[in-house]
C-alpha cells in the first residue's frame, strides 16, 4: 500500500512526520498509517494517525468522539492531543495526534509465548477498569485487539490506544465486553477468537471461546468468565469486571533477595511483583527481546518519549543515599500506637514482595482523630542531599507529599513540603525541583485508594536517590 504522506512533511505547520511506523495499523480503519512525529512547538515526540477516505459526516463524528475521549481521566488510555484534516490529492486525510508510547504490544508478546495465567488476569482486569472508566464518560472503543494494548509501563499498568476512533471503524466490529474477552483469550492462549483482526492465529480447535480447551492450567473460573464475555453473557463492562476481580491473580511470594546499595530497576520490581518466580527467567528474557525487536511503537534511540512519566524505570546512574537502611517509624496526625510497627523495616529491606500497610479507613481521607494523613518517617544517619524518591505501592490512586527537614517533627507541618504527587502510580518516581539536604524525610499520604470496602495502602519499597 502506498503511503498517504512522506517523511519530513508537516501537519498543521506544527507536526513533522519523521518515520512511518506501520501502514494499515487496524483493518477496521481503512487506509490508516501510524507515524512517529515531532511536535515542533513543544519539542516532543508524538504519534500521528493518518486516515484517508472518510466522509465529512464521519470526520465530524470522530471529532466529537475524540473530544469526549480527551475528557476520560483514566491514565491507562493513550491521550489524544490534537486532531484535524488536510487535503491529500482528491481526498481529505484525517489526522489524530496522540501521546508517543513505547513498548511491546500484547500481540507481539503472546505471539511468542502466552502470559502466565495470573499475569494475564491482572493485565485484562486493568484493561477492563480503563474501559469501564471510559464508558462512564460516554466513550467506547469499539474494536479492542491485542494490538491496542501496550504492556506495563513503569507504574505496572498497561496503556490502551484507539479510544475515540469508533466512528471511523468499518467491517466486523465488536462491543467492548467481547473485546475484553478476546484480550483474555489471547493473553492465555496466544490466539484470537473474534473476526475482523488477523494479528494472531484464530482460535483453532474447540468451541473458540474456551481457553481451557487450548491450554493446560486454565482454571474453570477463568474459562467461564472468558466464554461468558465472548458470547454476550455480560450486560456491561462493570458486570464483567466484578467477575474478573474474583479471579486469582496473586503469584507465590519470591524468596527475599540480598540488600543492595543500588535501587532496583523497575522491570525487576514489577516482574517480582507480578510473575511467579518459576517463570521469571523465561518471561524476562523473552520480554526484553520482544521489546527491543518487535515493539509496535518503538522509542527513538536517544530518549524515551517526554510525555510518558519516567517513574522508577530509569535511575540514571543515581544511587540510594544510604548504605545501611535508615530507621523508619509510622507517623500519624494524632497520638496513638504506631501503625503495623513490626512491618516498618520492610519498606527499606530491598524486597518488593514485602510491605507495610496502613490501617483500614472508611473514607479516603477519614483518618482517626480528625487527622489529615498518615505516613512513614525515615531518619538518616546524617543529612544527605536527595534529588528524587522512588516508591513502590500496593495500588495506584493515593495522594502524597514528601516533606523533609533537619529536626525530628512532632507534626507533619513541622517539615516543609518538597514535593507533591496527587493520584500516585503504583510504582512512582518523584523528582525534586532541586536537591534537598535533610536528615528526616516524611512520606505523607493525604488520601488512600480504595481496597475492598475500606481505603488502605501498602508500601513495599521507598528509596531516596542522590
Amino acid at each position: 500500500m502506498s503511503r498517504l504522506h512522506e517523511g519530513g512533511q508537516q501537519l498543521d505547520r506544527r507536526y513533522r512526520l519523521d518515520e512511518a511506523v506501520q501502514v494499515s495499523l487496524d483493518p477496521t480503519l481503512p487506509t490508516a498509517e501510524l507515524w512517529r512525529a515531532t511536535d515542533q512547538v513543544l519539542d516532543r515526540t508524538v504519534a500521528g494517525w493518518l486516515i484517508a477516505g472518510q466522509t465529512p459526516d464521519r470526520r465530524d463524528a470522530v471529532t466529537a468522539d475524540a473530544g469526549r475521549a480527551g475528557q476520560v481521566t483514566d491514565a491507562r488510555w493513550v491521550r489524544i492531543l490534537d486532531l484535524g484534516s488536510e487535503p491529500t490529492g482528491s481526498t481529505v486525510t484525517l489526522w489524530v495526534i496522540t501521546e508517543w508510547v513505547h513498548g511491546p504490544t500484547l500481540a507481539d508478546t503472546v505471539a511468542h509465548q502466552p502470559l502466565p495465567v495470573p499475569l494475564a488476569v491482572r493485565l485484562v482486569r486493568s484493561c477492563a477498569q480503563a474501559v469501564a472508566a471510559a464508558h462512564r464518560q460516554g466513550v467506547t472503543h469499539g474494536g479492542l485487539t491485542p494490538d491496542d494494548v501496550l504492556l506495563p509501563t513503569p507504574d505496572g499498568e498497561p496503556r490502551l490506544r484507539g479510544l475515540g476512533l469508533a466512528p471511523l471503524r468499518s467491517g466486523p466490529v465488536h462491543d467492548d465486553v467481547r473485546g475484553l474477552g478476546g484480550l483474555l483469550f489471547a493473553a492465555v492462549t496466544g490466539r484470537w477468537p473474534l473476526e475482523g483482526w488477523a494479528g494472531l492465529p484464530g482460535a483453532g480447535k474447540g468451541t473458540g471461546v474456551n481457553p481451557r480447551q487450548l491450554r493446560r492450567g486454565v482454571g474453570r473460573g477463568l474459562d467461564a468468565v472468558t466464554a461468558g464475555a465472548l458470547t454476550g453473557e455480560y450486560p456491561d463492562v462493570d458486570a464483567l469486571l466484578r467477575d474478573l476481580t474474583e479471579l486469582p491473580v496473586a503469584a507465590p511470594r519470591p524468596a527475599p533477595v540480598p540488600r543492595t546499595d543500588r535501587p532496583y530497576p523497575a522491570w525487576r520490581r514489577w516482574l517480582w511483583r507480578l510473575v511467579p518466580p518459576l517463570v521469571i527467567i523465561g518471561i524476562g528474557c523473552a520480554g526484553w527481546q520482544i521489546g527491543r525487536d518487535v515493539g509496535r511503537i518503538p522509542t527513538p534511540p536517544q530518549t524515551a518519549a517526554p510525555s510518558i512519566p519516567h517513574a522508577i524505570s530509569h535511575s540514571g546512574g543515581r544511587h540510594v543515599v544510604w548504605r545501611s537502611p535508615p530507621r523508619v517509624r509510622s507517623f500519624t496526625a494524632h497520638e496513638g500506637a504506631p501503625t503495623d510497627p513490626a512491618a516498618l523495616s520492610l519498606v527499606v529491606d530491598g524486597d518488593p514482595s514485602t510491605e507495610w500497610r496502613t490501617a483500614p479507613q472508611r473514607t479516603a481521607t477519614g483518618f482517626p482523630g480528625g487527622g489529615h494523613g498518615v505516613g512513614l518517617l525515615l531518619r538518616l544517619r546524617h543529612p544527605r542531599p536527595v534529588r528524587a524518591a522512588e516508591l513502590l505501592l500496593s495500588r495506584p490512586g493515593s495522594s502524597l507529599q514528601i516533606r523533609a527537614g533537619s529536626r525530628r517533627p512532632q507534626r507533619a507541618s513541622d517539615l516543609p513540603i518538597v514535593a507533591v504527587r496527587p493520584g500516585a502510580a503504583a510504582a512512582e518516581r518523584i523528582r525534586l525541583t532541586k536537591p534537598v539536604t535533610a536528615r528526616y524525610w516524611l512520606i505523607w499520604f493525604t488520601s488512600l485508594p480504595k481496597s475492598g470496602r475500606h481505603h488502605r495502602l501498602g508500601v513495599a519499597e521507598i528509596a531516596l536517590l542522590r
